[in-house]
């Protein structure tokens, strides 16, 4: 498992993986890059949200399934900034199948939900995997 680093902006909304492996993620820290003094309301509604996706031999999707990560669960009324840098509540669970679906390849998404990036804003993400 390696460590990835990632930034998700207005620019780039998504980022996306594939590999030949059932993916098994760990975040460890997330920062929102932002100027609003206001951003602990902004994020108490938003998520990121981890979509995994198993193909099968003929191309069709085997399992779709969606994981929100809450803002919310990393942090309190007086924390001082939006930097998270030991994430223990955003427990990804891997996706369930039999053993021997027929499973090629799998891709995982991640997306931001109900956070509307402004211009020079992004939100960075460390997680192995």
């Amino acid at each position: 498992m390696a460590l990835h680093h990632i930034r998700i902006s207005r620019e780039q909304p998504i980022a996306s993986f594939a590999g030949s492996t059932m993916p098994r993620l760990e975040f460890r820290q997330a920062l929102f890059r932002t100027r609003d003094a206001q951003w602990q309301h902004r994020l108490y509604r938003a998520a990121l949200v981890v979509t995994t996706t198993a193909m099968g031999l003929d191309g069709r999707k085997l399992v779709v399934d969606h994981q929100a990560m809450r803002f919310a669960l990393l942090y309190n009324a007086s924390w001082p900034e939006p930097a998270f840098l030991k994430i223990r509540n955003w427990p990804y669970k891997p996706v369930e199948l039999r053993e021997d679906a027929p499973v090629v390849s799998w891709t995982v998404e991640l997306r931001l939900r109900e956070l509307r990036l402004l211009e020079e804003e992004w939100v960075e993400l460390v997680f192995v995997g």
